[in-house]
């Protein structure tokens, strides 16, 4: 049982810094993202990591309904920040992907980026700053190996 707290444990400190990180550059780029709640965060970061998920691939991803995932794809579709592209082989298939709007947000937030690593360099003991950022990596290549295995 404690081994289970830790890893919600990590599972929440993993998904709130995400989630700040993520509403924070949302909410710097354009007023209109206000709008974006946490969970369309996750689909925008979803979609944007999977390239190119089918929507069941995204609700079991999220476990959300289909019902609640195409609500959720709406909205991001009005706000022009996903697409949706119908399968070169199989027409009933419908693949998502982010658009160019969504990714040049991400790429206009450098002045944020360049602050919080001079903050973590600034208040963080450079031994404990090189170990963070490795296992960082060490995370995202687990999480990609593994996540990608379910879906």
């Amino acid at each position: 049982m404690f081994g289970g707290r830790k890893l919600i444990t990590l599972q929440k400190s993993l998904t709130n810094l995400t989630q700040i990180l993520r509403l924070y550059e949302h909410r710097q780029n354009d007023p209109d993202f206000e709008r974006l709640g946490a969970i369309d965060v996750y689909y925008l970061e979803a979609i944007y990591q999977l390239k190119e998920p089918t929507i069941g691939m995204i609700s079991r991803l999220l476990d959300q309904s289909t019902p609640n995932t195409n609500y959720h794809i709406k909205k991001l579709m009005k706000m022009g920040l996903i697409e949706k592209r119908l399968d070169d082989v199989d027409r009933r298939v419908t693949h998502l992907l982010v658009t160019d709007k969504y990714r040049q947000m991400l790429e206009t937030n450098e002045e944020f980026w360049q602050r919080l690593e001079t903050r973590l360099e600034d208040e963080i003991a450079p031994k404990d700053l090189a170990i963070f950022k490795r296992v960082l990596r060490q995370t995202t290549d687990i999480v990609s190996e593994e996540g990608l295995d379910e879906l």
